[in-house]
């Protein structure tokens, strides 16, 4: 009997150090990160309006490496992160990119973010932008293949190669991978390849691989992180390699600069212009169309809206509380989904998808009811109120509920109960959108979106 006991306080013993120990790809396992810098992975034309040598030169492109310190693990995956700045500014030093490559060499990846081609041509017409944006996947493209001919040196998987971004950054991920076939590319790009030093406007780019290094390894990534970017067209999206990519993507309804959805983006989005001044550039689609086809068709797509946010919400994330609280959801969010979806190691906790607006396009922002198969009406003469509140929020009669949670802008959860309360004190929450979660005992959930004035 008495070794019986001695058994089974070993074994619980032990069941109690494995529950401690910390899981790899998940957290923050390493303490230092080695960082090589400044590495040549391609070099291009230049093509910024600012240079005075404006498409005569090249212009190296580089990157930089994170590594775990003390890693002896021989196959790692990569993430390789590109900054955000309208295809204007931007560095591979940008903070949010220094902290996703940090915070994920910590976990046991290896990170990579690299610099790119900026700068448009002029006249800035919707023709230019679209030259913009196909520059910087080529040099994307280049990255992932310099990436993979130095695998081996850095142990990594070369079958677990995932792109992520802000914003600009976010558009290579994307159409790395979205537009990948030759038939995609728009008739009015010359994807002749560059044949002299010649500032001639539309003189060739060459095809979608480029000619930022001539490094024979594939380009295709296996997962894309997308922070608040978007895509020519959806219709991009329906060959396989596309369907079959697993995306994150996370985005603000009110992006003034990249649309949330289906809108046209204006010269005054990604620059000072006054804002009475709209010049058209480009039609795009947003995380929100992306992810709502993907569902339509089974792939992978895990994506979290930001309610009343507007573009790239935790820029300044390290002096401001506000922008720090959207960066903690955004790697919540995006940790969990990177060892789910992209890893496919199993369940973590951490944040999962919210409910986007059903129809966002046709001006409906209300997030959509759940509960396919039940009787979705039972909650709707279920009100909360006053909206705006200020300091209580009241639930009206209606029906029993299982729980109520209530959810602030940058995903945390503020209230939650599993009782029928009827009134619930708010002078504690900050001014803001919420989203209230309503649970009936029948488990149909009902969400409503208010303000704290």
């Amino acid at each position: 009997m008495k070794s019986k006991i001695i058994y089974l306080l070993s074994f619980f013993v032990m069941q109690l150090s494995l529950s401690a120990q910390s899981i790899r790809y998940f957290d923050t396992i390493f303490n230092e990160v080695k960082i090589d810098s400044d590495i040549v992975y391609g070099s291009n034309y230049t093509y910024n309006v600012l240079s005075a040598e404006f498409g005569l030169t090249q212009e190296d492109l580089t990157l930089d490496i994170y590594q775990p310190e003390g890693d002896t693990l021989s196959k790692r995956p990569l993430i390789i992160w590109a900054h955000g700045g309208s295809f204007l500014g931007g560095t591979k030093n940008d903070a949010d990119i220094e902290y996703f490559c940090n915070e994920f060499a910590k976990r046991g990846f290896v990170t990579a973010s690299i610099n790119y081609r900026l700068g448009f041509e002029l006249p800035i017409d919707s023709v230019e932008a679209v030259r913009t944006v196909y520059r910087a996947l080529q040099d994307g493209r280049a990255a992932v293949r310099y990436m993979r001919s130095v695998a081996d040196s850095l142990n990594i998987d070369t079958d677990r190669i995932y792109f992520g971004g802000t914003s600009a950054g976010a558009f290579i991920g994307l159409n790395i991978t979205y537009l990948n076939l030759p038939e995609e590319v728009p008739n009015y790009l010359d994807t002749n390849e560059r044949l002299s030093l010649n500032a001639i406007r539309g003189l060739g780019l060459d095809g979608i691989e480029g000619l930022s290094n001539d490094i024979n390894e594939s380009s295709e990534i296996h997962g894309i992180i997308n922070f608040c970017g978007a895509t020519k067209t959806t219709s991009w999206l329906q060959d396989s390699y596309a369907r079959s990519t697993p995306i994150i993507s996370m985005h603000g309804t009110e992006d003034g600069t990249v649309p949330y959805a289906t809108r046209v983006i204006n010269l005054n989005d990604i620059t000072p212009l006054p804002s009475q001044i709209p010049i058209p550039i480009v039609g795009v689609q947003g995380s929100y169309d992306i992810d709502r086809y993907l569902d339509s068709v089974g792939s992978t797509s895990a994506f979290y809206t930001w309610y009343g946010a507007d573009h790239v919400p935790y820029i300044g994330f390290n002096n401001n509380d506000v922008a720090r609280a959207y960066m903690d959801t955004l790697m919540s969010f995006t940790v969990k989904h990177v060892y789910e979806d992209f890893l496919g190691l199993g369940s973590v906790d951490g944040l999962d998808e919210n409910d986007p607006p059903c129809d966002f396009n046709n001006g409906e922002t209300s997030p959509c009811q759940t509960g396919v198969g039940l009787d979705e009406n039972v909650l709707n003469e279920v009100f909360v109120y006053p909206n705006p509140f200020t300091n209580n929020l009241i639930i009206s009669e209606g029906t029993d509920l299982e729980s109520i949670r209530i959810i602030n802008v940058s995903g945390q959860m503020v209230y939650e109960s599993n009782n029928d309360i009827k009134t619930i004190n708010t002078t504690s929450f900050t001014p803001g959108i919420y989203m209230v979660t309503l649970i009936s005992k029948d488990g149909i959930q009902r969400n409503v979106r208010l303000v704290k004035q």
